[in-house]
Order: structure tokens, then sequence, then C-alpha cells
């Protein structure tokens, strides 16, 4: 008779296990039933019992599956038809949503449940040895442990949860499993337009800059800084560090040669525009430089609030997508021209989904032209 069966696998952990990561492999899997369990190192014999395993399961029980999935996957065993529960979801519908990325150890404190044993992060991955490298005799029960902790969670979490809740889980891991597939097939991009608008951008921005830094040509404001763009608006003292001539060294290795001191220079700034209501910051003097304040802002000097407003909007476009983008892809060694982002569903407050590395739900328009299809 099939039944549930709880499967945990272990990988290398560059960037965290990151499947996209090619220097990656997936080192074991573990599983559990009511009636056994067990650990195996990935040879062509344990993915044959795996697969074995899995024709006599009903439902498999994860904790953050979408993690193990891809994993599972690729050993070629026949998952995809059975259904799965992943108990870290549960867990989040089970607190209404308030309990953002449960952890397997904080939910089996939860139901008095034995959690994961610590050897392994503390003796190994802690001090940089890779899960490869972990002894089996370690490795092998951590690896158990994991599963048969899941699915004891997963029958505590049946106990207390409504019909209500039942579904919507079932439901939320239909859906983890088309995330994840999402995710593994990722998103092209062309590299050499990135570097290209980039460098564009970057002649945008020292446009931009030169205009601003002539409104006081000798005050060295900086525009990323909100307290220099406070008092650049809203009138202020900006400090100016400078090196002054202060004598000659009589001894030593510099003897004869021109002492510096450092001063300092206050370089009081006017008013441009009365601060908005409700905008004063805690630092005495300071106001409000945010995107919606800047909008708000009424004057003769309103050409200059426009600046700053593409100033921020084309600094944002260079580092967080055009210059962002090729970084975080050399950063998790990813394919070249490809990011795998993340979908993320026990985040949000109102069970909605999330997502990072990179944002893929609130890319700019202006970004749009940057992807392009994988298919001919």
């Amino acid at each position: 008779m099939k039944q549930p069966t709880a499967l945990d696998t272990e990988t290398t952990t560059y960037n965290t296990g990151n499947f996209y990561d090619k220097r990656n492999k997936i080192v074991c899997y573990s599983y559990a039933t009511r009636e056994r369990c067990g650990a195996y190192l990935i040879t062509e014999p344990s993915i044959m019992a795996l697969e074995e395993l899995l024709e006599q399961t009903s439902l498999v029980v994860g904790f953050n599956f979408k993690f193990d999935l891809p994993w599972i996957r690729s050993l070629g065993v026949g998952i995809d038809s059975i259904p799965i529960w992943d108990v870290q979801i549960a867990e989040f519908i089970i607190s209404n949503q308030t309990n953002r990325f449960p952890s397997l150890e904080g939910t089996c404190q939860k139901y008095g449940i034995q959690g994961k044993i610590d050897v392994v992060k503390t003796e190994y991955w802690d001090k940089g040895i890779n899960t490869d490298e972990i002894p089996w005799e370690v490795l092998g029960p951590y690896a158990q442990q994991d599963a048969e902790a899941t699915l004891q969670c997963y029958y505590a979490q049946l106990a207390v949860m409504t019909p209500k809740q039942i579904r919507l889980c079932k439901l939320m891991c239909m859906d983890l499993k088309i995330l994840q597939e999402m995710e593994q097939n990722g998103i092209a991009y062309d590299e050499q337009l990135c570097e290209k608008n980039s460098k564009e951008i970057n002649d945008k921005i020292k446009n931009i800059q030169e205009k601003l830094a002539n409104v006081y040509p000798s005050i060295p404001i900086n525009f990323n800084s909100p307290d220099h763009l406070s008092a650049f608006l809203y009138g202020g003292t900006i400090v100016e560090e400078k090196k002054i001539h202060d004598g000659f060294y009589k001894s030593g290795q510099k003897a004869g040669q021109p002492k510096l001191k450092k001063i300092e220079v206050e370089h009081i700034l006017p008013r441009m525009f009365e601060p908005i209501r409700g905008t004063a910051l805690k630092k005495e003097g300071m106001y409000s430089t945010n995107e919606d304040t800047l909008k708000k802002l009424k004057g003769k000097n309103k050409h200059l609030v426009a600046m700053l407003q593409e100033l921020a909007k084309l600094e944002t476009l260079n580092s967080k997508y055009f210059v962002g983008i090729p970084k975080l892809n050399k950063e998790m060694n990813w394919p070249k021209g490809k990011i795998h982002g993340q979908f993320n569903q026990c985040i949000a407050a109102t069970g909605r989904l999330s997502s990072k590395e990179p944002n893929l739900q609130n890319l700019a328009t202006e970004l749009q032209y940057i992807f392009v299809s994988i298919y001919e």
C-alpha cells in the first residue's frame, strides 16, 4: 500500500547549494516512512532504490522542498506525478502567514520533535569543509534525522490544521512544482547590451552630476548622501575636509618635506524649498529626501528636483540591473547570459509570491528589451 514518504537531499554548499551553480552536486538523499528510514550516497544502486521507493509513495513530504526537487529530478526518477507536501509552506499557513521562512529546527521545537544534529554544521560546514568531504558515519545519520523529523512534523501539522488550510497547502505545493520549473528554465539576457547601456547611462549620470555641481561649484556636494542632499534642498551645513600646508618636517625620512594638516571647512547653504510638513528626521535640521517627498516639492528650483529624480533613477538602473544582473550571474556561477531568480512562497503576509536574486516581479520597463528568448 502506498504511503507518505519524507525525502531530503544533501548537496555541496557553493552559494548555499544553489542548483544552478554548476560546481554543486548532490551527495546523498535520505527518506523516512512510518515503517522505515535510511540515507544513501548517490550511486546507481541507490538511485534505483529511490525509484522503487517512489513507486510505493502516495505523497512526497519535504521541507523547503523547492531546494530538493531539482536535485531529485536530476537523478531521472519518477517524482513529477506524485503530490508534494512542503512542511515549511504548511507551517507558514498555520501561522497565518506570520512565521516567515520557518526553519526545520524551529518547527521541530514547536511540536516537541527531535531536531537537526548540529555536528555537521558546527564541525564541518562552518569550518569550510564541503558536504562531499564529510565522513559518511557523520553525514548519514544527519541526513536520516532530517527526513525523520520532516515526516513527524507533517503528521503533527495534520493534527492541528483545518480542512481549508490543508487544501491551501496542497494548492501551494502544486504551485511549488511550477515555480521550480520556472526557476530552472531561467531567463536569458544580453550581456553585451547590458554593458552598452551601462556606458550610456554612466555618461548621462556624469552629465547630470556636472550640472548639479555647478549650482555651488566651490562646494563638494555628494548627491548620494542624504545629509548633503537635505542641506542642498532645505538649507544646512556641509562640512568639507581639507589638507593645508603646516610647515615642514624637521627630521626623519621626511625631513625638509612639506607637512600637511587636516582641517574642516563649513559651507552653509541657503534654503531652496520649504520642507514638507512631517518630513523632519531625527537628526536635527535634516529632512526626508525620498522619492515621494521630492515629488511634492514646489518652487522655482523644481528643475533641480527633476534632475535629482532622474539621477536616482539612472543610478538604480545601472547598479541594480545593467551592472547588477551580470554581476549576480558571475557571483552565482550561473551559465553565462542567464539568470535563475527565486520565487518565494513563505514571505509575504498576504500569501502572494515574492521574488529575489533578482526581483523578477518588479523589473523596470527600461530593462525589458535586454531579455531575449532562449528559443530560435
